[in-house]
């Protein structure tokens, strides 16, 4: 914006900056008062007297076709608007966006009726929003709805994505800072953030949500913010076409506590170790972006069970085993995330999914615990080599003979073994092109069999050999590069006393 463009406002707080001041605090010093805002006290009155009447307040829209200029805009039908006070209601004018609409500062009055109803009359930024999925204006100051203010907008209410899932934990969310004012971004919106299978987990999971703040707000316009408000929703798993009912409510107290935290590389003792994943629910046919993502918690009487499952990934189920108090005096000592495991994510393919994965642990891993887990899987891994070794050796080696082998022959002999584990690698994965079924599951069996615990099965064996009889993958090696592969082959699937050509135990 050229300087003879600018606001009075801003022309003061560019002239303060050049004298040392911190260009926002001059702006917004320089911006109207939003402690003495300069109102019609007839339009307030009237307004107010509307509000104490019928608590809803009518709302006018003068739409601006040509203000949807963004592709978002478009596609996702988001509005940005201003609204006035009138006698008669509220008038929303729409704006092409959030920055620069009004100077900062400035505030209307927005009266709202208390629960003994007395009328009481709010000073709020009069930039409002409203979209495609949320389609009731809203103020971006504090999220009340313009229609019925001092209470939050209704929520459209999506599809439940499993039978098996009919409890929805929904949440109302105010960013810290005044969109618009303050920065450019979100503004208050309602998100789904869990599908749970039980009443009462979800309960636990809703009051958790907003029993605690992640962080200590620092919007400058003062008032509450983060997770406003949770409810629970139970969706009919047979008729998707009947409207779920809200069966729990539950708003944030203004004056909750941060979330208790760890002090940092705390390494709490006794964390549970990991059981079999709990499988993904069924969900229904057309379901796009199911919840995959499950926070698994601990108790000593039920062991690991699924609390629920996040929309979103795994960051919304971090944020919530954080409000849960996990491990720092909330019902759950220990948590997991655990979330779909992509085989070929190297190759970015985020499509072909088997089976699960485990993502985080709650509480967060210290250093030392971290190292500590990582030294007992590598013993493990050890003791595992030796004894498939020794059961493939027909008798030529015993467990103890295999350990000491693979300790003498160090770093390179733990890799000449790697080289024929890629060898059998290679035959699996060649099998796994084929389309989702049983056999492919197979052959992802086989591959974390042979990965995790380095055991082969008699018909992966076979399976191997055809593939580098007639599939090879180092046809175009040399000669002495495809024996040392067949020997590295040998050596993995049936080591002997011979070592001739083994690396690591040969000069």
């Amino acid at each position: 914006m050229s300087p003879k463009k600018q606001s009075t406002a801003a022309k003061k707080a560019r002239a303060a900056a050049r004298e040392g001041a911190k260009y926002t605090e001059a702006l917004r010093a320089a911006s109207p008062d939003a402690a003495a805002p300069d109102w019609d006290d007839l339009v307030v009155s009237a307004l107010s007297a509307v509000v104490a009447e019928h608590g809803v307040v009518p709302v006018t829209v003068i739409w601006d076709e040509g203000a949807r200029h963004s592709m978002v805009q478009r596609d996702n039908g988001v509005r940005w608007g201003v609204a006035e006070a009138a006698a008669d209601g509220v008038v929303i004018r729409e704006v092409r966006g959030d920055v620069g609409v009004v100077p900062k500062g400035t505030r209307v009055p927005v009266p709202h009726r208390l629960d003994d109803g007395q009328v009481e009359v709010a000073a709020l930024w009069p930039v409002v929003w409203c979209s495609d999925d949320q389609p009731f204006w809203r103020y971006v100051h504090n999220g009340w709805s313009v229609e019925r203010p001092g209470t939050f907008p209704h929520a459209l209410d999506p599809v439940c994505p499993s039978p098996e899932l009919p409890y929805e934990v929904r949440i109302y969310y105010v960013p810290d800072g005044v969109v618009g004012e303050d920065h450019t971004g979100g503004a208050p919106s309602w998100w789904t953030r869990a599908w749970c299978d039980r009443l009462d987990q979800a309960v636990i999971l809703a009051d958790a949500l907003v029993a605690h703040r992640l962080s200590s707000p620092s919007r400058p316009a003062g008032g509450d913010c983060g997770y406003l408000r949770a409810e629970v929703w139970e969706h009919s798993t047979t008729d998707l076409g009947t409207l779920p009912a809200r069966v729990h409510q539950v708003d944030a107290d203004p004056d909750r506590p941060e979330v208790p935290r760890l002090p940092f590389n705390a390494w709490p003792k006794g964390r549970p170790a990991s059981t079999e994943p709990t499988p993904e629910p069924t969900w229904f046919q057309g379901e796009k972006h199911p919840p995959t993502y499950d926070l698994r918690v601990w108790s000593e009487s039920d062991g690991w069970t699924t609390l629920a499952w996040f929309v979103g990934g795994r960051s919304p189920a971090g944020i919530a085993a954080t409000l849960l108090r996990v491990g720092t005096g909330g019902p759950y000592a220990w948590a997991e995330t655990w979330g779909p495991h992509f085989p070929r994510a190297d190759a970015h393919d985020w499509v072909t999914q088997e089976g699960r994965a485990l993502m985080d642990r709650h509480p967060d891993e210290s250093y030392a615990e971290g190292t500590a887990r990582y030294d007992e899987k590598r013993r493990q891994e050890t003791a595992d080599l030796a004894a498939a070794l020794a059961a493939r050796s027909g008798g030529a080696l015993t467990t103890e003979q295999a350990a000491a082998r693979i300790e003498a022959g160090g770093q390179e002999y733990r890799d000449f073994l790697r080289v024929g584990q890629i060898c059998v690698m290679d035959a699996l994965n060649e099998q796994r092109r084929a389309a989702e079924g049983d056999e492919r599951l197979r052959m992802r069996k086989a591959l974390d069999a042979l990965e995790n615990r380095h055991q082969v099965d008699d018909w992966v064996i076979e399976l191997t050999r055809a593939h580098m009889a007639t599939n090879r993958r180092d046809a175009h090696y040399t000669e002495g590069a495809k024996r040392w592969r067949e020997r590295a082959l040998q050596e993995y699937l049936e080591p002997g006393e011979d070592v001739a050509g083994v690396d690591g135990l040969t000069a």
